[in-house]
């Protein structure tokens, strides 16, 4: 971002909604060291409970937060100074997904903005029930769908990846990434119900897409 790397985090609280931030730090490499910037903002200042798995999104000179967990997605124009200081413009907040959802990102495909997010529990071993869904919009503050129209504020979406024989708590996954040849993958995390004490292990997975536009796992 403006020639800098930005690292961006989630601070909160177990537990206490309210007391959540994401954070951001700025270097000059990769690899560090990264100096800490403060807040790019706090749950009470967005008044977004649980402000937290944030995903930083930048399209033709604009830049743009999109975050939550379970109380609501949103997103939010900021404004990037050349030093890198990064605030938000609070009157372009929008919700666009309901309370079902975490851990989103975005993806754009062919004048689509696809909303991958996640559904149920993450952290429960063999009971985990997390699951990756999806809806798309032709505008990036939606309205998000799912094939039938139905909205993604009204928790409408479509799976991608769920639970098989082998591993539970298919989620969270991270930026989709292309490869030399095009094709899409997915890293995401999982339990392997023959290893669990292994607990959450990082998985990846090709993103096929349909005929319509839609991506599944096989």
């Amino acid at each position: 971002v403006k020639g800098k790397y930005v690292l961006f985090y989630s601070l909160a609280q177990w537990g206490n909604h309210w007391v959540s931030t994401v954070g951001y730090a700025v270097s000059d490499s990769p690899e560090g060291p990264f100096t800490p910037k403060g807040k790019v903002f706090d749950s009470r200042e967005v008044n977004v409970e649980n402000s937290i798995d944030q995903y930083f999104y930048e399209e033709d000179g604009k830049y743009y937060m999109l975050w939550g967990s379970f109380f609501g997605i949103y997103i939010m124009e900021l404004d990037v100074t050349d030093d890198v200081m990064i605030t938000p413009k609070l009157d372009t907040k929008r919700q666009i997904a309901g309370n079902a959802y975490e851990g989103i990102n975005l993806w754009k495909r062919d004048g689509y903005y696809y909303l991958i997010g996640s559904i149920g529990s993450c952290c429960e071993g063999q009971k985990s029930t997390y699951t990756t869904v999806v809806a798309r919009s032709k505008d990036l503050f939606g309205p998000y769908v799912d094939k039938q129209g139905g909205q993604m504020l009204d928790n409408k979406h479509e799976v991608i990846l769920h639970k098989n024989d082998r591993f539970v708590g298919t989620g969270h996954n991270s930026t989709l990434v292309e490869d030399d040849e095009k094709n899409t993958w997915m890293l995401y995390h999982a339990f392997e119900l023959e290893r669990l004490d292994a607990q959450r292990q990082v998985l990846l997975d090709r993103i096929l897409w349909d005929e319509d536009g839609w991506p599944y796992v096989d």
